[in-house]
């Protein structure tokens, strides 16, 4: 096969591109950079000065040297993602270490956790409603953990989404809060809001939490295995509420966690929503501290 120039060009021109971004980056090794400049040099004026062959040459070393530059950003890049996961680790560390010492500037009023099962996959809308008290100046952060009843795979973690908002007066939704996010080892997530500014003591804050979960039930809906919908808390909580919604034609048996069945303080049970889907609820009221609560759920 002859020499295309036009095509040549082309090839040209996009390895210029990728090779200038590796040049241009800060994190780029100095002798790294040094080299690639000196190699790029000469394959250019290969291709300007040169004879067909000498251009095709030099076109193969301009390939060459983008391939390069491509696995210089990829390996850029996971070197930004480790920094950023170490700074993620601090933040979540400090935090828990201010609410230690001072403990938490607020107290929950009432938890609302819902987790809508959308498929056989096992994929959740999980969504949950948090009411709270400022009990103490300078709140600046709330401090949650959520997880799966099984150990997903890390691979699994990139494809959760979550979104963190403030409710106003009526629950109109207000904007996005910012928020911290790490992953443990055992797949759970724990999660830090940050409020822009502090509430006043005494006055009530209402934040929702979405996420956005595939495969988060996957055992349970793929496998037929027993899976745990429960919640825990640091502190006292007057009321609570745990919510799952089976996807439509899917049934479940249900058993208490954490309960008696003749406990005067939960309630639980099953309904049918407007969608024909069941529905299985467990609500404490004085929810005790430390105290695992909530039930377990296996389809067919």
């Amino acid at each position: 096969m002859g020499w295309n120039g036009k095509s040549g060009v082309l090839v040209l021109k996009g390895s210029l591109s990728r090779i200038d971004d590796c040049l241009t980056r800060e994190d780029a090794h100095p002798v790294i950079k040094s080299v690639a400049a000196a190699a790029l040099l000469s394959a250019i004026l290969g291709f300007v000065l040169g004879d067909g062959l000498v251009k095709a040459a030099s076109v193969a070393v301009l390939v060459s040297l983008a391939l390069c530059s491509v696995l210089l950003l990829i390996g850029g890049l996971g070197s930004l993602r480790r920094e950023a996961d170490a700074h993620r680790g601090l933040v979540l560390r400090y935090a828990k270490a201010i609410l230690d010492r001072d403990g938490l500037p607020y107290r929950f009023i009432k938890w609302e956790e819902s987790s809508v099962i959308r498929n056989s996959r096992g994929d959740s809308l999980d969504t949950t409603t948090i009411r709270a008290e400022v009990t103490d100046n300078g709140m600046l952060f709330m401090r949650l953990a959520f997880g799966s009843g099984w150990p997903q795979p890390a691979r699994h973690r990139g494809k959760v989404r979550l979104r963190v908002r403030k409710l106003m007066i009526g629950d109109r939704p207000g904007v996005n809060l910012e928020r911290t996010v790490q992953w443990l080892e055992d797949g759970k997530l724990r999660l830090v809001i940050h409020f822009a500014e502090p509430p006043r003591v005494g006055e009530e804050i209402s934040v929702v939490v979405e996420c956005d979960w595939p495969g988060k039930s996957m055992p349970l809906m793929r496998e037929g295995k027993v899976d745990k919908f429960t919640f825990r808390f640091s502190r006292p909580v007057p009321y609570a509420r745990y919510q799952v919604t089976l996807p439509e034609g899917v049934d479940a048996t249900c058993e208490p966690f954490g309960f008696s069945e003749h406990d005067e303080r939960v309630h639980w049970g099953r309904v049918t929503d407007g969608q024909g889907r069941t529905q299985f609820y467990v609500d404490g009221v004085d929810v005790a501290v430390h105290r695992e609560l909530g039930m377990l759920l296996q389809v067919g």
